[in-house]
């Protein structure tokens, strides 16, 4: 067998116009809007069932927010792989949330918290990329800007 070779073609670098900068800006803007209140309103849900529900309790509320609330200081700080690692723990709130959904004996919270989790992996899968993209905007203007005082 032989060996792959390597492309001797030069990479060109992403150049993000002004216009495409907006567009990124108000994608990023939309997600974060569709992104909060999910991720408020899960965070709520489960409070709420802890506090006036038959079986809840301390300990459980922790199992339940305690792995969603770690990830706000990286949300305050806008780190897109904060988003990235959301996708990942929210995948196990929505198996459970199947689980339940399919079980005979379904409640009306387990829709909600199924309907939540989509909304949450979905908005911060696209979050975590147009946040990326807009940092980079960000970086490759600024370098701009430099360059031409320079």
């Amino acid at each position: 067998m032989t060996e792959p070779q390597a492309s001797n073609r030069k990479k060109t670098p992403l150049v993000i116009s002004p216009d495409e900068g907006e567009k990124i800006a108000e994608k990023l803007r939309w997600g974060q809007r569709l992104f909060l209140p999910a991720y408020i309103s899960l965070l709520l849900l489960f409070t709420l069932l802890n506090v006036f529900g038959d079986g809840g309790g301390i300990t459980l509320w922790l199992v339940q927010c305690v792995p969603l609330l770690i990830f706000i200081p990286g949300l305050l700080s806008q780190q897109y792989r904060t988003y990235s690692w959301i996708c990942f723990v929210i995948l196990a709130y929505f198996t459970w949330a199947v689980v339940n959904v399919m079980s005979p004996l379904i409640r009306w919270h387990d829709v909600v918290v199924l309907i939540l989790t989509v909304i949450i992996f979905i908005s911060a899968m696209m979050v975590s990329r147009w946040l990326q993209y807009w940092q980079y905007y960000q970086r490759q203007s600024l370098a701009a800007a430099n360059t031409e005082t320079d």
